[in-house]
């Protein structure tokens, strides 16, 4: 594979999770040979756990395809103060924004674990777009979800307080148990730091409001994730806050 200028020769994948084009929902519609011709025209990159694939305002165009591990979209706002906008796993596309609109990066992108990105190189990607009508449909039904979610934060930070976005959040980012009871939980867990850069809060006011929450027993923290004990519980709280 070729070599990226800025961390080095790209190290192989393992032969399970070979880079593909068509394992995000965008590309699903190439065909076998049409994956392996783009393919030929990208590299990969490899970034250790905490390591900048991107920074706000870089003027870079590439965009990228998660082929393994973590990619988390932040806006810093100073020195410990961050908004994490997203997080991306294997089969996301990220960094299209720039390709498309020819500005400066919108947010940094950092490496929340080791992690291998396929990198389509801007010329490419518009020549896919460009080739392949049902590829440019596909990228416009994944903005406009995009633009709905951040409809859904914005309203979030606007009609909710602090407490109330951190049940919604809990929620957002918690699935089904597989049991087949009621509970939903979020693994890994994540630490209340990072629970409070989805929400806009301090790192204290999270602690306490989940102390709480576990005192309740609505919640609770185990070494593998964290346990939405009651999520109807939470959703009704959120449901009459938002009504009163």
């Amino acid at each position: 594979m070729k070599a990226n200028a800025t961390t080095g020769s790209a190290l192989p994948l393992s032969a399970h999770t070979l880079p593909t084009l068509r394992g995000c929902a965008i590309f699903a519609g190439l065909s076998v040979e049409e994956d392996r011709e783009w393919l030929a025209r990208c590299h990969s990159r490899t970034l250790s756990a905490g390591e900048s694939l991107v920074d706000f305002e870089d003027m870079s165009k590439d965009v990228f395809i998660v082929q393994t591990g973590e990619i988390r979209a932040v806006l810093r706002f100073s020195v410990g103060k961050e908004a994490i906008l997203g997080s991306f796993k294997r089969g996301d596309i990220l960094g299209e924004q720039s390709a498309i609109d020819d500005m400066a990066r919108s947010a940094s992108l950092m490496a929340v674990s080791d992690a291998t990105v396929t990198v389509i190189p801007c010329i490419v990607f518009l020549d896919i777009l460009r080739q392949r009508s049902d590829v440019a449909l596909a990228l416009l039904q994944l903005l406009s979800k995009r633009i709905r979610a951040m409809n859904d934060r914005l309203s979030e930070l606007s009609f909710l307080d602090t407490k109330h976005r951190l049940y919604n959040t809990l929620l957002r980012l918690s699935r089904v148990r597989n049991d087949g009871g009621r509970e939903r939980i979020i693994s890994p867990p994540l630490v209340h730091a990072e629970l409070a850069e989805h929400i806009g809060a301090s790192r204290e006011t999270v602690s306490r409001e989940m102390s709480r929450l576990a005192r309740e027993q609505l919640v609770e923290r185990t070494s593998r994730a964290i346990v939405l004990k009651n999520p109807i519980e939470l959703s009704r709280r959120i449901s009459r806050a938002l009504e009163g």
